[in-house]
Order: structure tokens, then C-alpha cells, then sequence
């Protein structure tokens, strides 16, 4: 088990970070260049929303990242943790992008392309803050 944790402003500056962290980890863990390509995007799109949704762009506020890599049972599973200081929103009130009147929007698009990815496992929300909690497997 091997864990990873990553603090950043709200900030869209601060994804050339996280993709520089997650490059690091995933040459670490081991992880193909297929799945680096796939982590990248989800864990992007999951920033994007904590700084755009949760944080409502207050660049005085941060987005804690935290990264799992589990071996059991000869599987691998990498357990990702987004967590936002804002009031967040409630990812299964999300309209489908592919619905015809939506599919002209310019967003509402990250949660759908998430889910393509990764297993969304829970959000949580308090008075802190919200937090999605994902689950990859990598290869």
C-alpha cells in the first residue's frame, strides 16, 4: 500500500501540478502510459469541479488530493480522494450531457466523463467542505 497526498489552491494554474505529481506517482507505482493518460484526465476533471463547483473559483481556498494504491488478492485498485472547501454540488442531480436539449451546452460534461473512467464510490459534504472519493484500476 502506498499512499500520496497533494495539496493545491483553487486554481486552474495548478493542473500542470497535479499532472506533474501524477507522473511521478505513476512511474513509482508502475502504472502504463495508457492508464497516466486516464488518471490525468480524471483526476483533472475532478480538480476542475472542486475549484469551478466546490470553491466556486475563491483562489483563497484549496483542493486536497490524496491517492491510495491497494494490492489485494493479486488485484490493484487505486482509491482517489478529491476534496473541496466549498459547499460542492450533488453529483447524482446530474442531468445526462447526452440528453438533446443538453447536448449543445458548453458544460456538464465532467461528471459523465469521470464515470467513463473510474467507479464514482461516494461524495460527502459538510460544513468543511465536499469530498468525491473515486476507485481506478490501474494497469
Amino acid at each position: 500500500m502506498a499512499a500520496y497526498n497533494l495539496l493545491l489552491s483553487s486554481s486552474y494554474d495548478e493542473c500542470r501540478k497535479l499532472q506533474d505529481f501524477l507522473e511521478v506517482m505513476s512511474e513509482r507505482e508502475g502504472f502504463s502510459g495508457g492508464f497516466l493518460q486516464e488518471l490525468v484526465f480524471v483526476a483533472k476533471e475532478a480538480f476542475v469541479n472542486a475549484v469551478r463547483h466546490g470553491n466556486a473559483g475563491d483562489s483563497e481556498k484549496n483542493v486536497c488530493l490524496s491517492f491510495e494504491s491497494l494490492y489485494k488478492d493479486f488485484s490493484r485498485t487505486l482509491l482517489i480522494d478529491v476534496s473541496d472547501c466549498g459547499s460542492g454540488f450533488a453529483i447524482h442531480d446530474i442531468d445526462d450531457p447526452r440528453d438533446p436539449d443538453l447536448v449543445m451546452k458548453s458544460s456538464g460534461r465532467g461528471i459523465f466523463l469521470i464515470r467513463a473512467y473510474a467507479e464514482i464510490l461516494d461524495q460527502h459534504c459538510s460544513e468543511k467542505g465536499c469530498r468525491l472519493s473515486l476507485r481506478m484500476r490501474p494497469y
